[in-house]
């Protein structure tokens, strides 16, 4: 097999762009998901318990994908790329957001997580050689100020710097880091590997740090684990099936097809769809703000994709 994959026919910009839209409201589970289960469980048990769920529903997808490889070991790097991804990217990304926000304030998270952009265009400029182009830049400037009217942040409430926060403000940007790494590193071995690869063998590495890390940590018990309830082990499936599967295949294929730096800009679309789905279930208010908000992280998003692969293909 050939060390490079044959890449499939580029999609139109727009379905990339409602692709991400999708993978972003699936991510936004995650949030809601861990809370719940980090009520009854530590942080190391809840990254494991959904990625090793995750793990043996995508092992049959790997099975009936026709030329992947069972054991990708004889690929050079291969074990070197499947442990810096699960090592620097999954792990960091899912374990430090945990304790982090049990050691911060949810402020301070809302305002680090606005990095992961930033630094996945840092990120793939250096290990991808992307360039940052000026209307990117304008681009990611609107988004954030977008985000900043959307979020309503109580800024009188926020203390980055503040001693108390300090453990959790930093195991929180070294999640933010890890998203960037894992989001950027991903699509270089996707140059030599299937999406479902990539996610089965880095998670599956993933897996065994993890194992060994809660049986050293946190150590469950029978009892515990039968004892969690509906509800825990329904956020766990939750975030396994959709943060973790669904939606890390949907977004392998979509940077396939253009930069990571303008797949990574659609982050910003959270929390729009936060509170669009506050706005019909909980019925809150919509207030001028939130909408120019809005208006400002769907037009960063749209002028970064659709906008820039029409100017590249004219």
């Amino acid at each position: 097999m050939p060390d490079e994959l044959p890449r499939p026919r580029p999609p139109r910009a727009a379905v990339c762009l409602l692709v991400l839209a999708g993978v972003n409201l699936m991510w936004a589970f995650q949030f809601s998901g861990a809370k719940i289960a980090t009520q009854r469980l530590g942080p190391v048990t809840v990254t494991l318990l959904p990625m090793l769920l995750a793990t043996l529903l995508l092992i049959p997808w790997l099975l009936l994908v026709p030329g992947a490889r069972r054991n990708p070991l004889g690929t050079p790097g291969a074990a070197r790329d499947f442990t810096l991804l699960a090592l620097f990217g999954a792990i960091p990304a899912q374990v430090c957001l945990t304790l982090g926000v049990q050691h911060s304030l949810a402020s301070n998270a809302s305002v680090l997580t606005l990095t992961i952009p930033v630094l996945t265009a840092l990120l793939a400029n250096l290990l991808l050689h992307e360039r940052m182009t000026p209307l990117r830049w304008l681009s990611f400037a609107m988004a954030i100020a977008g985000v900043l009217l959307v979020s309503n942040i109580d800024w009188p409430g926020v203390a980055l710097f503040h001693s108390s926060y300090l453990l959790g403000n930093a195991l929180i940007f070294l999640s933010c880091i890890g998203s960037a790494f894992y989001n950027s590193f991903s699509k270089r071995v996707l140059e030599r590997f299937r999406p479902v690869e990539v996610l089965v063998y880095s998670y599956l590495v993933a897996d065994t740090i993890l194992g060994g890390l809660m049986l050293w940590l946190e150590p469950p018990s029978w009892r515990e684990l039968t004892g969690l309830g509906a509800s825990v082990w329904l956020s766990l499936a939750v975030i396994a099936i959709f943060s973790l599967c669904v939606s890390m295949a949907l977004y392998f294929w979509v940077i396939q097809h253009i930069d990571v730096t303008q797949a990574s800009l659609a982050i910003y679309l959270l929390p729009v769809f936060g509170v669009i789905i506050s706005a019909a279930t909980l019925h809150e208010k919509i207030t001028v703000q939130l909408m120019v908000g809005g208006a400002l992280v769907f037009v960063s998003t749209y002028l970064v994709t659709i906008f820039e692969e029409r100017r590249k293909m004219g």
